[in-house]
């Protein structure tokens, strides 16, 4: 049989992150308004940026980077300031406007 975990008198380890998850539940639920619709807006922002934007400033990709870190997967460095959002990239609708290519020679 098991006994309490934790010393005498005092909360186990698992208590405190039961405890600990409850009061982030608690915090994110008493947003303020203002809060929430900074975050709302910041959301919309990200998804604005990152679904119709195919080249994106660094300051652009600075903000969508500490928003969500995997955008280091749907983008790539072009130099001078600007990377190439592999979100909206279509490798079929640059060859159709005839955009020159690294590749095409």
């Amino acid at each position: 049989m098991h006994g309490r975990l934790g010393f005498p008198g005092y909360p186990s380890y698992i208590y405190h992150v039961e405890q600990l998850s409850t009061t982030f539940k608690t915090i994110k639920v008493m947003m303020s308004p203002e809060s929430l619709y900074i975050a709302e807006q910041e959301y919309f922002r990200f998804e604005e940026i990152m679904n119709t934007k195919e080249i994106i400033t660094k300051e652009e990709y600075d903000f969508c980077f500490v928003y969500d870190k995997d955008i280091r997967e749907d983008t790539s460095y072009l130099g001078d300031g600007e990377y190439l959002n592999l979100r909206v990239y279509s490798e079929h609708d640059h060859e159709k406007r005839g955009e020159d290519d690294v590749n095409n020679w």
